[in-house]
């Protein structure tokens, strides 16, 4: 309802919200028509395009940073992981290593052994000091024939005075087997009544006999007949006789060192 003024008969003015809302209108209208200051449209239209609020803004810019916190763990589990192969590798390396240490001392034990050339009887298919590499697996090795080198425990007793007199072992050339019988005639050799064919064995310098003859032997079952190539300057089964075959150590395989450098010759 409304109440006139005693004074004036004019009604009051309206609620305090009406007119704090006409003033607004009136001031917008008044800016939009009639004032010129260009200054103040751009403050007034960025107020009224506002996007979201600054701050808010800074609180979405902090969000990567909360969001990469979970990535530490990860990064220690990739680590732990990485160490774990690590550990596993040097395992399995250190596993490989030992496997092939007992692997090559069984090998030296049973299969392989070095040698020494201890003389000069083997010359020139052998030199004084050559490394040698010596088969001892019979399977391996397989039957012992004619022209096979070998490696035999030192004779005893050993009636010759050389080189050889010291050293454990002696390795020559096989060239009568079991049963068979060798002898000598000039400067040829006989095995059952025919010449031994020798591919190069021997140095030619001092013919295939030397200067000592084979007196006629029949080899026993079981032992082998041996020469050294160098058939001037041997001691050999033309001396000390047969050698049991549970006195040859082993065939040579191959030189693998001469004159203290690597050397690789198979035979």
């Amino acid at each position: 309802m409304r109440v006139s003024s005693p004074s004036t008969g004019e009604q009051p003015p309206a609620s305090g919200g009406v007119a704090l809302e006409q003033a607004e209108r009136g001031s917008v209208a008044g800016f939009v028509a009639g004032d010129g200051d260009q200054s103040v449209r751009p403050a007034r239209a960025f107020r009224s395009r506002r996007g979201a609020d600054y701050r808010l803004r800074g609180l979405e810019l902090a969000r990567p940073e909360t969001a990469a916190k979970p990535a530490q763990p990860a990064k220690k589990l990739r680590a732990r992981q990485s160490r774990r192969k690590h550990r596993r590798l040097v395992v399995k390396w250190a596993v490989v290593l030992a496997v092939a240490a007992a692997a090559a001392v069984f090998l030296r034990a049973s299969v392989f052994q070095p040698f020494s050339v201890p003389s000069a009887s083997m010359l020139p298919t052998l030199q004084v000091g050559d490394r040698i590499l010596v088969v001892k697996s019979s399977p391996l090795a397989g039957a012992i024939r004619t022209g096979d080198i070998v490696v035999f425990r030192h004779p005893k007793p050993f009636p010759c005075s050389s080189g050889e007199v010291k050293a454990g072992d002696l390795v020559q050339r096989v060239i009568g087997l079991p049963g068979e019988t060798i002898w000598s005639d000039g400067d040829r050799i006989y095995v059952n009544g025919r010449p031994l064919s020798e591919a190069g064995w021997y140095d030619s310098l001092y013919g295939q006999v030397g200067s000592t003859p084979i007196l006629r032997t029949t080899i026993p079952q079981g032992e082998y007949f041996v020469m050294g190539d160098n058939r001037s300057d041997a001691c050999d089964s033309r001396a000390f006789g047969a050698v049991a075959r549970s006195a040859i150590v082993g065939k040579v395989f191959a030189i693998v060192m001469r004159a203290g450098h690597p050397y690789i010759h198979l035979f």
